[in-house]
């Protein structure tokens, strides 16, 4: 047995999942989120910034003569330094459709991860960081923040993009999915309540019944709905009772529905359009958001409708929230993804505040004045000093203890729950059939914390996020097709 064991960590360490899902971040999803965000639109004075590329730089530092020379980790620890990398962006302004300014602009500072692919040690011999002062045997995995040395923490969450069904207090059958893109999650439920009715809510529509939206969809003919059901005879009965209790029929009067609900009081070219416009960036983004993606939300609302009516009547049960196969987690890749993007957006917004101020002093925004660094990096810096993440998360960036060789790799091999502790939540602290070989059974605090905070096994390793084009490609090689409208 001890030789497998020592065969697997001369290749992995207990702490290679917080490395790979670093690397991960920096490698494809920074790119990805940067042109998801290329196009700033202030809407005032005619101006269009687009985003034509970026780089970032490995962590240097600058002395009082203007010189430059790499910053490693240890003069970061010594100096009271952040080891962080610089970002640039290749930014392009543009009047009415004419370049009229294009700059390299320096962003602000993204944190490095030690040992990662943007650390200077990585890929170094023991004798080679023995020479800037690392420890060969030090795992990395953590950062360096004013000196110190941090370490975030993972947090399982429900996985996202996938069908949760429940009940809840009031005897109803709950549908919800957490619909991810790049980022963003918004949250999608489908409930069915007592008497056979489906209710739809996502971000910035409380609730509508299921068959409106569906109409506002695309999904004008009843056939249509009925064609796309799998289920049984109880759940055709259930959409037979919805298609009956519906006052719209047509697609433009379910439009006129939501538009009332999302800008009351606006007049009907702008309701219809922001019906729209909260349609297909709200509803299930993960599926898309332009309006050729409309007929794949429909389908998909139809399955989650279709298993709240099979738990209904008993052809299904519910849905374990505490499997594993129910759950993600997030490493420090997924961490840093989502502070990524709060930042980027926060310097979004004060890019438009500047160039909105320097029009009305009739002035012609330069570049070099309306990008603020403190915009994007106060951002970061603040989460990763006080531990408190975008979506109001605490404790994430937590202080790296080294009591002992074993302290490390303890605080990066922690999961923790996004449940409150002052709850009893009996069945999540509870160890589960499937943390099996995967968390250790033993190895939790007490208190209330029990069962909240749990700690991988010493030879658990979790993967990264794959390419879902990747999937697809193989499931149309063994004969599935795609779902259209």
């Amino acid at each position: 047995m001890w030789e497998v064991v020592e065969a697997y960590f001369r290749e992995h360490t207990p702490i290679s999942q917080q490395l790979e899902s670093y690397n991960q971040f920096i490698v494809e999803r920074l790119p990805e989120i940067i042109e998801e965000h290329s196009l700033i639109d202030p809407e005032v004075g005619n101006l269009v910034i687009e985003v034509k590329g970026y780089h970032l730089e490995r962590p240097h530092i600058e002395e009082v003569d203007g010189a430059f020379r790499k910053l490693y980790p240890l003069e970061a620890r010594i100096r009271n330094r952040s080891y962080m990398a610089p970002l640039y962006l290749d930014m392009v302004a543009i009047r009415k459709n004419v370049e009229i300014q294009r700059a390299k602009i320096k962003i602000g500072e993204i944190p490095v991860m030690v040992r990662s692919k943007l650390c200077w040690t990585h890929g170094m011999s023991e004798q080679e960081l023995v020479s800037v002062g690392e420890d060969p045997l030090d795992m990395g995995g953590y950062f360096i923040i004013n000196g110190v040395e941090k370490v975030l923490v993972a947090h399982d969450e429900p996985a996202p993009n996938k069908i949760i069904v429940s009940r809840d207090e009031e005897g109803r059958v709950v549908a919800q999915v957490f619909s991810r893109r790049r980022g963003y999650t918004g949250k999608t439920v489908v409930t069915r309540r007592k008497d056979g009715l489906w209710s739809v809510s996502f971000p910035s529509v409380l609730q509508i019944r299921w068959i409106v939206l569906m109409r506002a969809l695309g999904f004008t003919d009843d056939e249509e709905i009925l064609d796309a059901l799998v289920g049984e005879q109880e759940v055709v009965n259930d959409v037979l009772l919805n298609l009956e209790q519906s006052p719209v029929k047509t697609e433009e009067q379910a439009l006129e529905a939501i538009g009332k609900m999302v800008a009351p009081g606006q007049i009907r070219e702008y309701q219809l359009r922001r019906a729209q416009e909260v349609i297909d960036t709200f509803l299930l983004p993960h599926i898309g958001t332009e309006p050729d993606h409309r007929k794949a939300k429909g389908y998909f609302l139809i399955r989650m409708a279709e298993r709240t009516s099979e738990v209904y009547y008993n052809l299904r049960p519910v849905d374990d929230k505490d499997h594993l196969a129910n759950k993600r987690i997030e490493l420090a890749g997924k961490l840093m993804e989502n502070l990524f993007v709060f930042a980027l957006r926060s310097l979004i917004r004060d890019i438009r505040f500047q160039v909105e101020r320097s029009i009305a002093r009739r002035k012609i925004p330069k570049l070099q004045t309306i990008v603020r660094m403190s915009a994007f990096t106060d951002a970061i810096s603040f989460a990763m000093n006080t531990g408190t993440w975008p979506n109001r998360r605490t404790g994430v960036s937590q202080l790296l203890q080294r009591t002992n060789f074993l302290d490390p790799i303890y605080e990066m091999s922690r999961v923790k729950s996004p449940l409150s502790k002052k709850r009893k939540n009996f069945e999540a602290r509870e160890v589960h059939g499937t943390h099996f070989g995967r968390y250790c059974p033993i190895q939790t605090p007490e208190g209330q914390a029990c069962g909240l905070v749990k700690h991988f096994a010493l030879l658990a390793r979790t993967t990264t996020a794959s390419d879902p084009e990747k999937i697809e490609r193989l499931l149309r090689k063994l004969g599935v097709t795609t779902v259209v409208g």
